[in-house]
């Protein structure tokens, strides 16, 4: 395609450079996240759990779906770009639990719009406060936008690049297979609804075979991989997670999680299908859990 087929406008006046939304968290939400990305363990789903329960670390793209479904903040697509922004990769640091019974205001901003070998690569920010104020999560997606021009001024604030993880793979940690139903189950329960994912006839509209998987289904699943594994003690928080989606995941795949992990604690991981590898540079970050002020009840 001709560059006159599409253009990412960045509205540099724009009140629409950051937008909000408020969230009440409660248990259904959580739980049901939990279900979807097949995680049931008791922080994550036993409503009796001594500690309360926990959202799942991946459990922010629910707060910053509504955020980003009409299109990034801050710019205006056209032709082609509209909804051909493709998933580039996913950082996510974790200040604080997320827990229900809790009301949270999540901001997405864009944060970098340059222009790549006659593409397009955006960077949103996310931020979830508590009703208190204090930081709760911060997030930052990326996403390309291919064979469209950069119209207005280039945004370009420093980022720190998604590197690859020290070492060699070195244990498969878990291994899963999707099918067609897991679009449609994570789609309701994360309330996260794209028919890209779930309706056949929108997928091949947009030049594809058939439905694709979210990619943080995915990179939720590998979490959870990684985390119920012997690499990650038991009552270890996580603190950070970040990773590039390399090729989408169709329904039929069977996935594997092999990690890496070095002396500094970083684990990194990849997800491998049939066809090599579909997430990189993955790289998981935990620590113990303390106590910080206006995230309990």
């Amino acid at each position: 395609m001709s560059h006159r087929d599409g253009a990412v406008r960045v509205l540099v006046n724009s009140s629409d450079r950051v937008r909000t939304a408020e969230h009440d968290l409660d248990e259904r939400w959580l739980r049901a996240f939990a279900v979807a990305v097949g995680d049931t363990r008791a922080s994550f789903f036993d409503v009796d759990h001594p500690g309360g329960l926990v959202a799942h670390p991946l459990f922010p793209v629910c707060l910053e779906w509504p955020l980003i479904e009409h299109g990034p903040p801050g710019v205006e697509l056209t032709g082609h770009a509209v909804g051909d922004g493709l998933h580039a990769a996913h950082r996510i640091r974790l200040h604080s639990p997320l827990r229900p019974g809790k009301r949270v205001r999540t901001e997405s901003e864009l944060y970098a719009a340059v222009p790549v070998r006659g593409s397009v690569r955006l960077t949103v920010e996310f931020r979830t406060y508590s009703d208190c104020g204090a930081l709760m999560v911060t997030t930052h997606l990326v996403s390309f936008y291919r064979d469209v021009r950069l119209c207005g001024a280039t945004v370009d604030r420093p980022l720190a690049a998604i590197a690859p993880p020290v070492g060699e793979p070195s244990a498969t940690v878990a291994s899963f297979a999707v099918d067609e139903k897991n679009a449609v189950v994570y789609s309701e329960c994360a309330r996260i609804w794209n028919p890209i994912h779930t309706d056949a006839r929108v997928a091949r509209a947009a030049g594809l075979p058939g439905p694709i998987l979210h990619g943080t289904e995915i990179l939720a699943r590998a979490v959870s991989a990684i985390t119920g594994s012997r690499l990650v003690p038991i009552d270890a928080v996580v603190t950070g997670i970040e990773c590039r989606f390399i090729q989408p995941v169709r329904a039929g795949m069977t996935l594997s999680v092999v990690t890496t992990q070095d002396d500094a604690g970083p684990i990194g991981f990849q997800v491998l299908g049939p066809a090599g590898p579909v997430i990189t540079h993955g790289r998981l970050t935990h620590s113990e859990l303390s106590a910080q002020a206006c995230t309990r009840a």
